[in-house]
């Protein structure tokens, strides 16, 4: 494989690491983990919102059940519509103005939807309220994420994303799946009734996410680029509004040029129609599917949502298993070669849901540690290609084009996934993840194979599937 970052001159002084890890030219070891922190809180608190969303539509809103499913369909579908609209103008603006204060935008922004979703009184201001996450959302996208880039030296990108899962896994099991998912209960026992426990349970989050704006405003160092000169004249408003606008455009140009030198590229192009699209369902549909087949079951909503949050807590668990494991082989293995297998590895995941016959059995528990392994593969898989393939000078404009091919299929597979929850069955979305998963899987392997035929050196995955590239 490719290695492109340079090693440092003799006259700068050596990189800090963490471990076994070498970060970037002048990146401190505070900085990585202030970062990780805070983003890794944005997570929390958008896994936590999506958690409580089943709580809040049968204890606080009245949602009927068979309704439930469009409806989440539907608030996902608005929330990534935006996102589309926004995600790669947000890119483009990162690398303008700098990311630190898009960051402090999307934390503000999950906590306010935090502290408004309990108070909403019907389903018009639900819609309302996703509209605005989701432009809290792509700026969040847009600004963490591609960020992580900048703080690692090439050769420790795999170790690097390790750290990173690991990280967010321990925040969010214990944030979510041990703390957040038995809250409204411990509030309940507390003598508060069922949609205070679920009001308050949220206000709490969205505190914490305050919380976590203001630390990302006082201590993550700044990343907005330099401005002109003194004496500089600038150009009207709307003259670099139109000249944004064309750099945008011209960004975007290049990237998708870029896939026509670089095939590994364009396998990540090509397969982001599908690499969001598990997560946007386990977000929207598994706490729901818990609800609603425990209340068949005999279950209430509360000891529901217990389960739901031990349920993503076990998702959370495989950020302890897969990253060590996983890391140091993406750091000498084919990275392209994992990143593919690794959407084999969803698919099947997703394709075992109605093989579970009941949510307070063993096999959630084990169909979670299954999704959240396969799912943790995936994603350190997918950052640790892009980090390697991605152009040094437009990350945050590719990962951005990336995120909008991934919400045009999130938009449309909302959509569709809701109507199927609520006419065909609770674990229809999770069977149609996995056939997409499977088709894309065989759509990347067949585009290298014409790459190939059409002349170039191969990859290291197109010498043969029996073979693995080994990188020095």
């Amino acid at each position: 494989m490719n290695r492109r970052d340079s090693s440092p001159s003799c006259e700068q002084a050596d990189p800090a690491r963490i471990g076994p890890i070498v970060l970037a030219q002048g990146v401190p070891v505070r900085e990585v983990f202030v970062f990780l922190f805070i983003t890794g809180i944005a997570v929390m608190v958008s896994a936590f919102i999506n958690l409580m969303q089943p709580y809040v539509f049968s204890e606080m809103i009245g949602i009927a059940p068979e309704r439930q499913g469009r409806l989440a369909g539907q608030l996902m579908t608005v929330q990534q519509a935006v996102v589309l609209v926004c995600v790669s103008f947000a890119g483009a603006l990162a690398d303008k103005i700098g990311r630190k204060a898009l960051l402090v935008f999307a934390l503000t922004g999950y906590s306010l939807a935090a502290v408004a979703y309990p108070l909403a009184g019907g389903v018009v201001t639900l819609f309302v309220i996703r509209f605005f996450f989701g432009i809290a959302s792509s700026t969040h996208t847009a600004s963490g994420p591609p960020k992580f880039y900048d703080y690692v030296d090439n050769g420790s990108r795999g170790k690097f994303m390790a750290l990173v899962m690991i990280f967010y896994g321990l925040i969010n099991i214990l944030m979510v799946g041990v703390i957040g998912g038995a809250l409204p209960g411990w509030l309940n026992a507390a003598g508060y009734d069922v949609a205070q426990a679920g009001t308050f349970a949220l206000w709490l989050c969205g505190a914490v996410g305050f919380g976590a704006a203001i630390i990302t405003a006082l201590f993550l160092l700044p990343d907005r680029p330099e401005g002109p000169p003194p004496g500089t004249v600038r150009a009207p408003l709307m003259a670099r509004g139109t000249s944004g606008f064309r750099d945008l455009t011209r960004n975007f140009g290049r990237i998708l040029g870029y896939t026509r030198t670089n095939r590994r590229f364009g396998v990540l192009l090509l397969t982001s129609f599908v690499v969001r699209t598990d997560e946007a369902v386990v977000g929207s549909f598994f706490a729901l599917w818990i609800t609603l087949r425990g209340a068949q079951e005999g279950v209430s909503t509360t000891e529901a949502l217990a389960i739901a949050g031990t349920v993503m807590a076990l998702m959370r668990v495989s950020s302890f298993v897969v990253p060590p494991i996983l890391g140091p082989i993406l750091d000498k293995v084919d990275r392209l070669f994992i990143y593919i297998l690794s959407l084999v590895l969803v698919g099947a995941a997703f394709l075992c849901a109605p093989l579970v016959d009941s949510v307070t059995g063993w096999g959630i528990f084990i169909l979670a540690l299954f999704i959240g392994h396969a799912e943790s593969t995936q994603t350190i898989a997918q950052q640790a290609l892009f980090g390697e393939e991605a152009p040094a000078d437009l990350r945050g404009t590719a990962y951005g084009l990336l995120a909008f091919f991934g919400t045009v299929s999130v938009v449309v597979v909302s959509f569709v996934a809701g109507y199927l929850f609520d006419i065909i069955g609770l674990t229809a979305p999770f069977v149609m993840i996995g056939v997409l998963h499977m088709i894309f899987s065989v759509a990347a392997l067949a585009y290298l194979g014409v790459c190939r035929r059409r002349g170039g050196a191969p990859t290291a995955l197109e010498d043969g599937a029996a073979s693995v590239g080994v990188s020095g």
